[in-house]
């Protein structure tokens, strides 16, 4: 019997390791550092468990699963077009490892703090002081960098970059199906089985293709992946969470502009990032969403008013209401207009400093953008019947794609209090917003 260790996902089943292969037993032991495990501890949808209960997983469940889909797209495509072993487990790690660096709920802390979280990503696995680096040196003193460059689209053969970034890659699969199952929404189902079978390398060897009967799938593929932003990435209770907490740590960051933040040490590295100073990988690694949420527990009971209430609202979910602007003018126009100026007035009237209690929101997505700076890796290349060895960008001859590249959109929305004290502003601030 094979000498197995078997791991029970809720989308993909059973994940299985052979221990008695030097890849497996590496990506297992990459799996227990404490930069991999961290991500437990870091939600994969942010605040979208505010809106939807189901939504407690984590970074590292989606971690596992991007490994897995990398493994098995690997397994349908590899035999077909030799890999060399050492891009092969570059790629597998680049599975497991692509989102190290991500902090406290996920993409709020990039919006907030503006560093992207593939920046840190790099900086974890080539740092000498990081585990992850050191297990991944033992194995072979080149594989922090070339995990690296298979994260940046550099990897041999170049199709192999198609299975970490592309349009339709192992990342996407898995959040798409993941995010759908825990939520409990039926948006991001579409059939997986068949679109791994579809798969096929281009005959120049840069890219991966699908097979020219897959439109019907890939169109569905699509379809999910725009129902999933619409109906729960942007959705208007999500949004509001989001909002929140980026009132919240604006409030703390405008304290530790001025003085020190209650309960936070200007040391520590929550105290170091409100105040805007550089923070080492290791400081990086000690933040995750316990570190908020504790810091959110002491301040509802502090001093500060604003830091008080806004904390409290968000640890108890008393979340500020929303209102949509319809159209791209018509939001432009709102930030720079009387009916801004009027709605600050009329919060700071009744005690509420608009800086952090009217806030907004932008959303935007086009569900299928095949142009770009990425090139030919956003498009999704289909085999074209007529000539052997060509292809079709599928928008070309798919209808429903081709309208999802004419439809981007942008919901902009404001949030705010329901009350003021005892008092409903709901209705007038609502008509003060919209005119």
């Amino acid at each position: 019997m094979k000498n197995e260790k078997l791991l029970r996902d809720p989308v993909h089943d059973l994940i299985v390791f052979d221990r008695d292969l030097p890849e497996d037993r590496l990506l297992l032991a990459a799996m227990d550092t404490a930069e991999v495990q961290r991500l437990r501890r870091i939600k994969q949808l942010g605040m979208a468990h505010m809106a939807y209960q189901g939504a407690e997983h984590s970074r590292f469940s989606h971690s596992m699963g991007v490994l897995h889909l990398v493994r098995r797209m690997l397994d349908r495509l590899a035999h077909n077009e030799p890999v060399a072993p050492e891009w092969k487990l570059a790629t597998q790690l680049a599975g497991l490892l692509h989102d190290l660096g991500h902090g406290p709920f996920s993409h709020v802390m990039e919006k907030f703090f503006r560093e992207h979280h593939e920046t840190w990503t790099e900086r974890i696995i080539l740092s000498p002081a990081t585990q992850v680096n050191r297990v991944l040196t033992a194995y072979d003193p080149k594989l922090p960098a070339m995990v690296v460059d298979a994260l940046h689209g550099r990897a041999e053969p170049l199709w192999l970059n198609s299975i970490i970034s592309s349009q339709m890659d192992a990342d996407r699969f898995d959040y798409l199906l993941r995010d759908s199952h825990m939520t409990g929404v039926k948006y991001g189902i579409f059939d997986l089985e068949r679109l791994l079978m579809l798969l096929r390398i281009g005959s120049s060897g840069d890219r991966i293709v699908v097979a020219r009967k897959g439109v019907l799938p890939v169109e569905k593929y699509l379809q999910s992946r725009y129902q999933m932003y619409r109906q729960v990435y942007f959705h208007k209770t999500v949004t509001a969470a989001e909002a929140m907490l980026m009132s919240v740590l604006s409030r703390a960051r405008d304290m530790a502009a001025d003085g020190p933040v209650p309960h936070v040490d200007p040391g520590t590295p929550l105290g170091k990032l409100l105040s805007k100073d550089e923070i080492t990988v290791d400081e990086f690694l000690a933040l995750d969403d316990s570190v908020l949420y504790h810091a959110m527990n002491l301040w509802s009971r502090c001093d500060d008013d604003v830091l008080r209430d806004l904390s409290d609202r968000l640890l108890n979910r008393r979340l500020f209401k929303s209102i949509e602007v319809q159209s791209d003018a018509d939001g432009e126009d709102l930030l720079f207009s009387e009916r801004l100026h009027a709605a600050q007035e009329f919060l700071e009237q009744r005690g509420l400093d608009y800086r952090y209690y009217l806030r907004f929101s932008r959303s935007s997505d086009t569900p299928y953008k095949p142009y770009g700076s990425r090139g030919g890796k956003a498009v999704i290349w289909l085999e074209d019947d007529m000539n052997p060895g060509e292809y079709v960008d599928v928008k070309d001859v798919s209808p429903t794609i081709r309208a999802f590249t004419e439809s981007p959109y942008t919901i902009i929305r404001a949030f705010f209090p329901e009350k003021a004290g005892d008092e409903s502003i709901r209705a007038e601030l609502t008509q003060i917003l919209l005119g």
